[in-house]
């Protein structure tokens, strides 16, 4: 099973979010930055089986303010996980 670790707790915007979550799942250079984009990749594109270690502890205010978008992007690994039995998430907050 591959094992990826995405830690977002420095990240500032949302762009970085999506930079980071790219680089780390491996995703195309056509990954949209989005979540209905993140959606597609990871119930269609990722390699599995994986398991999936997301963290975010905010290191700064601006991070913070990426709370709300972290939530939806948690959410959206949950249901994807739900989905695909091969894809093992946990998120630390």
């Amino acid at each position: 099973m591959k094992k990826i670790n995405v830690d977002l707790s420095l990240c500032k915007h949302p762009m970085e979010l999506h930079k980071e979550l790219a680089e780390k799942l491996n995703l195309p250079e056509w990954y949209s930055n989005n979540l209905d984009s993140l959606w597609d990749m990871l119930t269609g594109f990722i390699e599995t089986p994986t398991d999936i270690t997301l963290t975010f502890m905010p290191k700064s205010s601006l991070s913070l303010d990426l709370k709300d978008l972290v939530l939806k992007i948690i959410e959206l690994f949950e249901a994807a996980a739900e989905e695909d039995p091969s894809i093992s998430f946990k998120a630390i907050i």
